[in-house]
């Protein structure tokens, strides 16, 4: 089991939803951190409750986006502590809608700040965790992209990406010293999307998507960390089934997920999307 203690993370949308929770858990494990997001006041507040519990943070306004944005926060990084351990690609965005009515500019923002840029910044950080042959690059994806997810299909998509890019991140870097892990939630309760969608169109998850809490998904953080584990699915219930039948039977599966309405849920989000357009 590896030590957490003095090493250096960054954590990229470190200023709400799953971000705060991730920072704590990090932090409790001795890690300094260095927090990202593009909302400089929310990230100041959550680095000053880390420095507030005895941790060490510092908040650093970037926008994954921009490669000026990811190159100032890795030299940041590297200045304020000489070193960078663990990378937390957290930042993200999800957007549920009509595929067919979706702008084209809009499907490839998804794909941009979810997929892209998460392994450009991995790519700027592998050559200073390489030097000291030790690293560890934390992708967090979603079970939308083990199984299928209507009505949000660039998010489907860019969160199989991130996967992908982890087991091939893995394979190539293992020997010389670095690593990867995936983190794949369900719904998540007080925090992101799902309680969003309970605000914006007053849907709730169904027995198949579950819920779970952010201090569960920041709890497996750490675990995929200090465990080196390839991926872990955070998931209250049948998930490992859930998503081991979509892989192995998908024709059995896609036939057994409507029973549960999910399409039916991801539907009334797009719905209601239309209706605040």
């Amino acid at each position: 089991m590896r030590k957490l203690g003095n090493r250096v993370a960054i954590i990229t949308g470190a200023s709400r939803g799953l971000g705060p929770y991730m920072a704590r858990a990090l932090s409790a494990e001795g890690m300094r951190l260095v927090l990202a997001a593009r909302s400089l006041p929310e990230l100041e507040t959550v680095a000053a409750d880390i420095r507030g519990a005895g941790g060490k943070a510092i908040a650093v306004q970037a926008d994954v986006f921009s490669a000026d944005d990811r190159r100032r926060l890795v030299e940041t990084a590297k200045a304020e502590y000489g070193r960078i351990d663990v990378l937390v690609n957290n930042a993200g965005i999800e957007l549920t809608a009509h595929f067919e009515d979706q702008p084209e500019e809009e499907i490839a923002s998804v794909i941009d700040v979810n997929l892209t840029s998460a392994m450009l910044l991995a790519r700027l950080v592998t050559p200073i965790m390489l030097e000291k042959k030790s690293g560890h690059v934390v992708n967090v994806a979603s079970l939308a992209g083990k199984v299928p997810v209507p009505f949000s299909i660039p998010y489907a998509a860019s969160k199989a990406g991130m996967i992908g890019f982890t087991e091939s991140y893995r394979s190539e870097f293992r020997k010389r010293g670095l690593s990867a892990s995936v983190i794949c939630p369900t719904f998540v309760s007080d925090a992101g999307m799902y309680q969003e969608m309970q605000d914006r169109a007053g849907v709730k998850a169904n027995f198949l998507t579950g819920v779970v809490s952010p201090e569960k998904v920041a709890k497996d953080v750490v675990k995929a960390i200090k465990r080196d584990r390839p991926e872990m699915i955070v998931y209250r219930g049948p998930g490992r089934v859930v998503a081991g039948l979509s892989e192995l039977a998908p024709g059995l599966f896609e036939r057994v997920y409507p029973v549960f309405q999910t399409n039916k849920v991801f539907g009334q989000l797009a719905d209601a999307r239309d209706k605040q357009q």
